[in-house]
């Protein structure tokens, strides 16, 4: 394979930001991960674009990078941002110093705010409980994550970037205490690849510490596993965050047609082989239930797990998972462990991931001897869909199909424009949850797409289907018999894709017990035949 600069391990936010930023300086990079994009931390987050809201008190510091970071991810990657603004509102069962903390803190740290009596709250979220005492007005947002690393790498692909997913590093190679190159493994195929390199950027996450390991060095992660439910409806309009010392069940996020809520806070060793017991989900139903009342009772799509790797050095091994800071370390495995062109990036959050990504380019620049300088802060992740593509749009789609195709695509919306103006059944709604086309479906399952798909469950991190209220009832079975169509699958890998999407949709479902959902489960078992005891027995769930 031909050799590059940088090799960047993990598709998640931080590598993929990673891989734009070092393509906007004219350094030639690869970018390896083991699963499809998002596989970690940032694919199964509630996607909340912090305001700083949440650390105004505790973690100022955070707070202040968030209030900065919020803003430039708002201007240069739009399409990827609702800017739906939150609350913080202060429950009967709150303490009522904390409220006037959190004003206090939050006015130091610059974020943008104003006092609200319980009336006006409750007018701009009739859905509030009657007994809140009041609340603040914040400009928190949510990110559709997947389309934001997608925004990254399409860029980065543009300039010159290169990345490969479902692809494991299984060695780093040294010598002379100097970094040669790295070994990975396909996952889909087995065969293996060598990829010599002058310097390895961990951006592992939850598995930081393996992939240090290969270098013979520690990296220093506490794993911090969290619990959110995909409720089936919009139950708010704002996310809607409960003013108090950081808890379980404390945020209520909109994401599309439905809501987020979240999260618990529990260790665990490392981000495999996550689950949720029965308990948990019920112990946040409950506690969600006095923000808002009647979503104990709400039908929950699936239950997912997230893992928060959390930058833990000795000095933080005492302290429990909320009382870790939110912020994020560049470590140099040159002065650290004399592993020179070795660094690792850890800890942060989504809403950080650029600033992650800069710290960490500057670093490699200066390693490497180039001069150039950051532009991510004002260099958009991608032009605005033209006019005259636009008009095209509009006049063979609903305005709200061409809307999210738009938003989704980008320049290459009039590419499938094309594809349906050739051939209207192409216009076909074949998730109707998140209105995706057919004509979008067959796009991205083919070979001009610049993000390579493998899987259904790619299809949904490209386009989101399935993520909707169905969870991909339908549109599963027509993604896969798309990609049957297009040749993309022969009839049996086709088969076996589609058996292997239903059993990873159902592990996000597996302790659903009660309410409305069952049913859903129960006609997608007198469809498919789907397994049901996997409800009962997995015990792992993925993300949206």
């Amino acid at each position: 394979m031909e050799p590059t600069q940088v090799v960047i391990i993990g598709g998640g936010a931080t590598g993929a930001g990673i891989l734009w930023d070092l393509s906007l300086r004219g350094i030639s990079a690869t970018l390896l991960e083991q699963g499809d994009i998002a596989h970690g931390a940032t694919g199964r987050c509630h996607g909340l674009l912090h305001s700083g809201g949440r650390y105004a008190v505790k973690d100022p510091d955070t707070a202040r990078e968030c209030v900065a970071e919020s803003r430039i991810i708002k201007a240069i990657a739009p399409h990827c941002v609702d800017d739906v603004g939150g609350l913080f509102v202060q429950c009967a069962q709150d303490d009522p110093a904390f409220f006037d903390q959190w004003w206090r803190a939050a006015e130091a740290a610059g974020i943008r705010s104003s006092r609200m009596s319980a009336d006006e709250a409750r007018e701009l979220e009739p859905n509030l409980a009657t007994n809140i005492l009041g609340a603040f007005t914040c400009p928190d947002a949510h990110a559709d994550v997947f389309r934001l690393v997608l925004a990254n790498l399409e860029a980065a692909v543009a300039r010159g970037g290169r990345f490969h997913t479902y692809s494991e590093v299984t060695a780093i190679h040294t010598a002379n205490g100097r970094v040669r190159g790295v070994s990975y493994r396909s996952t889909l195929s087995g065969e293996e690849h060598e990829l010599p390199c002058e310097m390895v950027i961990n951006a592992a996450g939850g598995w930081a510490q393996s992939i240090a390991a290969l270098a013979g060095v520690e990296v220093p992660i506490r794993c911090d596993k969290g619990t959110l439910l995909v409720i089936n409806h919009r139950l708010n309009r704002r996310v809607i965050n409960r003013c108090r010392k950081s808890s379980d069940a404390d945020i209520l996020v909109p994401a599309g047609p439905v809501c987020i809520l979240g999260t618990s806070s529990i260790r665990v060793p490392g981000p495999d082989g996550l689950s949720a017991s029965p308990e948990e989900v019920d112990h946040l139903l409950r506690l969600g239930d006095e923000m808002i009342p009647g979503l104990v009772d709400a039908r929950i799509l699936r239950i997912f797990c997230g893992v928060r790797p959390l930058y833990a050095p000795k000095s933080a091994e005492a302290a429990y998972g909320r009382e870790i800071s939110r912020g994020f370390a560049l470590l140099d495995h040159q002065t650290r462990d004399g592993v020179s062109g070795f660094i690792s990036i850890v800890g942060g959050k989504l809403t950080t991931y650029r600033l992650m990504a800069a710290v960490t380019c500057d670093c490699v620049a200066k390693k490497l001897g180039v001069t150039a300088e950051c532009t991510t802060d004002k260099t958009p992740l991608r032009p605005s869909v033209d006019r005259k593509t636009h008009h095209r749009v509009l006049h063979l789609l609903p305005h709200p199909v061409a809307e999210k195709m738009e938003l989704r695509l980008g320049p290459e919306t009039g590419r499938v424009i094309s594809a349906i103006e050739a051939r209207p059944e192409l216009s076909e709604l074949v998730c109707e949850c998140e209105l995706v086309t057919r004509g979008e479906l067959e796009y991205v399952l083919g070979d001009s797409a610049p993000i390579p798909t493998y899987t259904i469950s790619d299809v949904g991190r490209r386009t989101r289907l399935g993520f909707g209220p169905c969870q991909g009832t339908f549109c599963g079975y027509k993604a896969m018999l798309t990609g049957y169509q297009t040749h993309r699958w022969t009839a049996s890998e086709a088969a076996t894709e589609f058996s292997a999407y239903l059993h990873e949709r159902s592990k996000g479902q597996s302790f659903i017990h009660m309410g409305k959902q069952v049913e859903q489960l129960d006609l997608n078992h007198d469809l498919y035949g789907a397994d049901q005891p996997l409800r009962a027995i997995s015990g792992k769930q993925d993300g949206n």
